[in-house]
């Protein structure tokens, strides 16, 4: 009995089909030597700084951010600040800024292995050891961020002090004359780590004697500095942030037109007082201390 004609149209001649089952014969070996491309893991790189509440200080981090863009050309960028209160304050501004445990924690979430966290800040106080901490309870977890390397502050090596002092007196030679004296005010703490600030004065010293540095909240303090420049008989005297943003430290405690100011405070002795309100961040080759640091970082990691 003859085959339905629709029956016959459902399949394919006889003649091709076996050229169907030949040309697969002869692709099977090539399609089985054939690999799909891997895809090339994320990267992510945070930036964690203290903070700040000034919006104009922002315009530095925006600075920083673009030069770390440029050097690591292949990663996501994010911030992260270690200031709970300044944290809030944006938030309260309608801007939402991670502290540094929420932004690892958001990048394990978003499916990131391997991480790099760049440390901001000036020295390794307090801030920096909780970062430490930070890194070492996140390292590792099930499902989450399996490596993650965390730079170095600015001032860890005694390299750092060394360059950072050359850095530091050929920069204020390019604003200052030559018998003028440079005062940098950082910030001080509590932590041990503060010795870092008398370290950087001494090699400072050893550049120019009249490279000079205080603290707002430790030593080296202010009255130092004046004993110092009062030594020196120096008539001026120019003052720099030894810090990395020029934030409320800044505006009202370096430069402020409050009577106890270290601008007010020193000519209140006699000095006349010149601003140079620029940070570290604003100054490239400090930028390029960081980068290095996070290379270094990355490059080391077992």
């Amino acid at each position: 009995m003859p085959e339905p004609e629709e029956t016959r149209a459902q399949w394919p001649s006889i003649g091709n089909r076996f050229r169907f089952y030949l040309l697969f014969f002869l692709l099977l070996p090539i399609l089985c030597t054939m690999k799909t491309p891997a895809q090339t893991p994320r990267k992510a790189l945070i930036l964690t700084a203290f903070g700040t509440s000034i919006p104009e200080a922002w315009a530095t981090y925006e600075s920083i951010e673009k030069r770390f863009a440029e050097a690591f050309p292949d990663y996501d960028i994010r911030w992260a600040f270690t200031a709970a209160f300044v944290r809030k304050k944006w938030r309260s501004q309608g801007r939402h800024i991670d502290s540094p445990a929420s932004a690892l924690a958001r990048l394990a979430d978003e499916g990131y292995q391997e991480v790099s966290m760049q440390s901001l800040h000036v020295i390794g106080g307090h801030e920096y050891h909780d970062l430490i901490k930070t890194v070492r309870a996140l390292e590792g977890l099930p499902k989450g961020l399996q490596r993650i390397h965390l730079g170095r502050p600015l001032l860890a090596s005694d390299e750092d002090y060394r360059e950072l002092a050359r850095i530091l007196t050929r920069y204020s030679l390019n604003h200052r004359q030559p018998e003028e004296a440079w005062l940098m005010m950082g910030h001080g703490t509590g932590h041990g780590a503060n010795i870092s600030y008398a370290g950087l004065q001494l090699y400072l010293q050893e550049e120019d004697p009249l490279m000079l540095l205080g603290t707002l909240e430790a030593f080296p303090d202010l009255e130092r500095a004046i004993r110092i420049l009062s030594d020196k008989g120096c008539k001026t005297v120019w003052v720099m942030p030894l810090l990395t943003v020029a934030g409320d430290h800044v505006v009202r405690d370096m430069a402020g037109s409050e009577s106890d100011s270290w601008k007010s405070r020193l000519e209140a002795e006699g000095y006349t007082v010149k601003i140079h309100p620029l940070p570290l961040g604003a100054i490239p080759e400090i930028v390029d201390r960081w980068i290095k640091k996070a290379k270094t970082a990355e490059a080391s990691a077992p």
